[in-house]
């Protein structure tokens, strides 16, 4: 029996979905933030594929992961996951935080990029907003395990005078692979979001944000 047009029609929408950017496909769902988390410290072969049977074999329904990536198609170390409910992703930053995911323990948090950008998450290598905020801080992942705070300052305040730099420690000291650094002004976390994201420390490629975790 031939497809009828409405078949046709939602398949159609069907695969138009499937590449569709989040900000794009959110347009009027309020609620579309609240299903998704993010997630840091990927090893580099992690997939998408990986990233989304991972939370599955958990007993998570997911509906979408994507791990970001640098223009060159390279993974920048982190990924976003939606799933079917809100509930789901509260969940999964209380159970799968600090799992390990090939070879690495991953962070899991809210994911609080509303402002992604126009083009799709995996290939706009953004990895974070660029707007907004009166935090002096930047978050940095996809550090080094070696990677120690004095590296982390060092490297940051090629842009600017850093106040303090971190490095995020599990229980036994060992190193989360993120950090956040503050400096002087406001100014200077933007030249390090626009200067220092995707540059090298200690062999591996960082990503530099605006620190949105505060209250």
């Amino acid at each position: 029996m031939p497809p009828t047009t409405k078949q046709n029609n939602n398949d159609r929408d069907r695969n138009s979905r499937r590449h569709t950017p989040y900000n794009k496909r959110d347009n009027g769902d309020e609620n579309a933030t609240s299903r998704r988390v993010y997630v840091g410290n990927l090893a580099w072969e992690v997939s998408w594929q990986d990233l989304k049977d991972h939370f599955k074999e958990e007993g998570f329904e997911v509906t979408r992961a994507d791990v970001l990536t640098s223009p060159n198609g390279r993974s920048k170390g982190c990924g976003i996951v939606e799933f079917a409910d809100a509930d789901q992703a509260k969940k999964a930053i209380q159970d799968m935080n600090d799992t390990e995911l090939k070879g690495r323990e991953i962070f899991v948090r809210e994911d609080r990029q509303e402002h992604r950008g126009a083009e799709s998450m995996v290939d706009d290598g953004d990895g974070g907003s660029r707007g907004g905020g009166n935090s002096c801080k930047c978050f940095v992942g996809n550090l080094d395990w070696d990677v120690a705070w004095q590296d982390l300052k060092d490297h940051m305040r090629q842009v600017g005078e850093v106040a303090y730099a971190e490095v995020m420690t599990e229980s036994d000291g060992r190193s989360k692979g993120c950090g956040i650094v503050q400096f002087e002004n406001e100014e200077d976390v933007e030249k390090a979001i626009e200067e220092l994201d995707g540059t090298e420390l200690k062999g591996r490629n960082i990503y530099v944000r605006e620190d949105r975790e505060q209250g």
